[in-house]
């Protein structure tokens, strides 16, 4: 019996890095990985994930891999064109690559790598995890134990998970050599809707690209001897990418893999954990998937620290992982349905509208605190920042109905139980919005005449932050009725 503070069931982005960080953190970790023989993926890393690979370590590394950079995308959805480019540079990263140079960084760090499969698991009365490697049986004992393991679901499958069965999606796939496809675009990410599902194409260099359809496996007729014939049919349908791949030559036959949604009824059992897409498969559309993982993974570490630190908080902080891993899958449901909708709209067709009406969304979780783009773009928020801008004077003060409550954050690397404000609409007390600590931000404006009194309090007492964000979330407590702005009792 070997003896680990985590063990880590499978070593892809979420298992890797949770290893690596929870190495990092002086934790002893095993990661059990089993290396697939299927082909291997690739994906578009979105610019945005720069800053969450810099908050867990890995920017650095993945900088200097020499991904194929991922300056946004070309779609024609539901009939449109339009090009998104972004601000810098993403990743266009085949997953073979990709996740060895995660699973390098965690050794690095000092996490321990097995090759072998897992056998089996008990989590009820200690968390122990019996491989096989090379034939040989061994079994760990950790105090946490993540499981890493994707759709595979090692733990997950064991009543934790299940498959939102509104539709189920077939993702048929092959690699192109495409020496002629235009310069200017061989940076971007094709997406095109049609009739009965959509396509996309990866570049993976200046002339290589992996290109996708996707389609309903209940409303398609598939087999294995005619993956070819169909992935052929269907990839004519994506007229913008079919037109670009004229002149190119497919590079093997093209091979299939499930793309379906699936949830977890909890993310969480005693000391195990369900991270990535162990707990979920959000929809292929968002081009998420990886983020998701590593912020998963993120937060799983965290959680795994202060359970090894703190015995007591293990509830409290299972529960919060457990929350925000349902939470997401929620949000990411919500996120596709517009487009679905606007491609049902065009083409009429069922693979459209099951999707376009699809509403798998958990009622039992709470809702949770508007993103930073969301408060950015709310009217109301944006109308009030620029009247507390240009206010002379500031009366600001806590509403009688925003009480303080206690919620559970993240502070470094452990999660702990801090005062948050209740805000309208949401089933929580909130501490933080676009970064900023509310419940300092109020304390603050109550004692301050105006803004940049606000401003240079918050600097002093907290952080020093970008003042159009603080103002931001300034506005967004006025805008919930947490607080009110009354100048006159100021003179």
């Amino acid at each position: 019996m070997a003896f680990a503070d985590v063990v880590v069931i499978g070593g892809g982005p979420a298992g890797a890095t949770a290893a690596a960080l929870l190495a990092s953190w002086g934790r002893s970790v095993v990661i059990i990985h089993h290396e697939s023989s299927l082909p291997s993926l690739a994906e578009s890393l979105p610019w945005s994930t720069r800053k969450l690979l810099r908050h867990v370590g890995l920017l650095e590394a993945v900088d200097t891999a020499g991904f194929h950079p991922n300056y946004g995308n070309i779609s024609r959805w539901a009939g449109q064109p339009a090009v998104a480019a972004t601000e810098g540079p993403g990743f266009h990263i085949a997953r073979h690559d990709f996740d060895r140079l995660l699973r390098d960084q965690a050794r690095s760090k000092g996490a321990s790598m097995v090759e072998g499969t897992v056998t089996h698991v008990d989590i009820a009365s200690s968390g122990r995890v019996e491989c096989s490697t090379a034939g040989r049986i061994t079994q760990y004992e950790a105090a946490v134990v993540l499981d890493c393991s994707g759709r595979a679901g090692v733990i997950a499958r064991r009543g934790l998970r299940r498959a939102d069965t509104g539709y189920r999606t077939l993702a048929i796939t092959a690699e192109w050599e495409c020496p002629e496809w235009p310069a200017s675009e061989r940076t971007h990410t094709f997406i095109d809707s049609y009739l009965n599902g959509w396509a996309w194409s990866v570049p993976l260099s200046a002339t290589r690209r992996q290109c996708t359809v996707m389609v309903d496996a209940g409303l398609t007729t598939v087999s294995k001897a005619g993956l070819g014939t169909l992935y052929r049919t269907e990839l004519r349908k994506a007229v913008s990418i079919h037109d670009r791949l004229a002149a190119a030559r497919q590079l093997g036959a093209p091979w299939g893999c499930d793309a379906s949604l699936y949830t977890c009824e909890q993310a969480r059992d005693s000391r195990a954990l369900l991270v990535g897409d162990a707990a979920s498969f959000i929809e292929p559309l968002s081009s998420a998937g990886v983020k998701k993982a590593v912020a998963s993974a993120w937060r799983a570490a965290v959680v795994a620290n202060t359970v090894l630190s703190h015995s007591e908080m293990l509830d409290v902080a299972t529960a919060f992982h457990d929350r925000r891993e349902r939470w997401l899958y929620n949000e990411c449901i919500r996120a596709s349905r517009p487009f679905f909708a606007r491609a049902a709209e065009v083409h009429r067709h069922p693979f459209w509208s099951i999707r376009a009406d699809y509403h798998a969304i958990a009622s039992d979780v709470l809702s949770e605190a508007p993103t930073d783009a969301e408060i950015a773009s709310d009217r109301d928020v944006q109308r009030i920042a620029r009247e507390l801008r240009d206010a002379r004077t500031l009366g600001l003060r806590l509403s009688p109905a925003a009480v303080a409550g206690r919620v559970p954050v993240v502070e470094g690397n452990e999660i702990v139980v801090r005062e948050g404000i209740t805000l309208a609409g949401f089933d929580e007390p909130v501490r933080f919005a676009c970064g900023v600590d509310l419940v300092e931000l109020s304390r603050i404006a109550s004692r301050a005449g105006d803004i940049s009194s606000v401003i240079q309090g918050y600097f002093g007492r907290v952080a020093s932050i970008d003042p159009r964000t603080l103002l931001l979330a300034l506005a967004f407590l006025v805008s919930r009725k947490a607080m009110q702005n009354e100048p006159s009792h100021r003179q």
